[in-house]
């Protein structure tokens, strides 16, 4: 009921077939990292866009900071503004003398 061993021969026949499977797939990636190296990422027509884009995205992200310490900062003075009011007329006589 136990098979008899296989030739020598055979297993030799089976390890080329495994390594030839795993070189072909191992060039197969380097040929395609090798084609992405060769191509160009950046080309005249795709950099203006890229580079307008990166400088709005960078320049709206700085916009919106602005925005929020602005609407910060008026929050605060329509806060405080009664008190202002209130010391105003005190401010005013010590400015005249």
């Amino acid at each position: 009921s136990v098979p008899p061993p296989k030739d020598v021969s055979y297993f030799r026949l089976e390890r080329e077939h495994a390594l030839r499977r795993g070189l072909q797939s191992q060039a197969a990636v380097m040929q395609r990292e090798l084609e992405s190296c060769l191509t160009l990422e950046y080309t005249p027509d795709s950099l203006p866009p890229l580079l307008h884009q990166q400088f709005f995205t960078d320049r709206s992200y700085h916009l919106a900071q602005i925005k929020y310490l602005l609407m910060l900062r008026w929050r605060r003075f329509c806060r405080h503004t009664s008190v202002i009011e209130r010391l105003y007329s005190h401010y005013k006589v010590t400015v005249k003398r």
